[in-house]
C-alpha cells in the first residue's frame, strides 16, 4: 500500500496486485490511530468474498469468487470493538459480461490496482454486539 496524498484528515492510498485491501485498511488505520471515518474505493479484483447477512437466521452466507472482478464501487467505515480497529465494508464487483455480485466485504485481493479515498473523523465509534440483531452495532 502506498499513500498518494494525506492532507488534513483525508487520505488517498493505492493498494496494488496481490495485496488485501480489508487487512491492509485495518492496519492503516491502527498505524494512523484512525478510530473513525469513512472510505470508498474503485479498482479490479482478483479475488474476494462477499456476504449477506440473514437477519432471522443471524448468519452470513458467503460467496467467493476467484477470478477477476471490476471493483465497481466500495463504501465503508472505520470504528473500534475492544481495543481492535473495525473495518466494515460493502461493495460492487462486476464481470467480463458486466454481471454485478454485491454484499458485505469479507476479503478483497486486488488484480491490478485498487485506489481508496479515506476521510478520518475526529474521535472515536464504537460497536458494541447486539444479541436481538446479531450484529456489533455502532453505539
Amino acid at each position: 500500500m502506498k499513500i498518494i496524498l494525506h492532507q488534513n484528515n483525508t487520505y488517498v492510498v493505492r493498494f496494488d496486485r496481490g495485496e488485501e485491501v480489508m487487512e491492509g485498511l485495518q492496519r492503516f488505520c491502527e498505524e494512523h490511530s484512525i478510530e473513525a471515518g469513512s472510505f470508498s474505493a474503485i479498482g479490479a479484483a482478483k479475488e474476494f468474498t462477499v456476504s449477506y447477512y440473514d437477519v432471522a437466521r443471524k448468519e452470513y452466507k458467503d460467496k467467493h469468487i476467484t477470478e477477476g472482478y471490476e471493483i465497481v464501487g466500495v463504501l465503508g467505515n472505520v470504528t473500534r470493538m475492544e481495543d481492535k480497529t473495525i473495518i466494515h465494508a460493502h461493495g460492487c464487483f462486476s464481470d467480463v459480461n458486466m454481471q454485478v455480485v454485491a454484499g458485505h466485504i469479507k476479503k478483497l485481493v486486488v488484480a491490478a490496482t485498487c485506489e481508496v479515498s479515506l476521510h478520518a473523523v475526529p474521535g472515536t465509534i464504537r460497536r458494541t454486539y447486539s444479541p436481538e440483531i446479531g450484529l456489533n452495532l455502532m453505539e
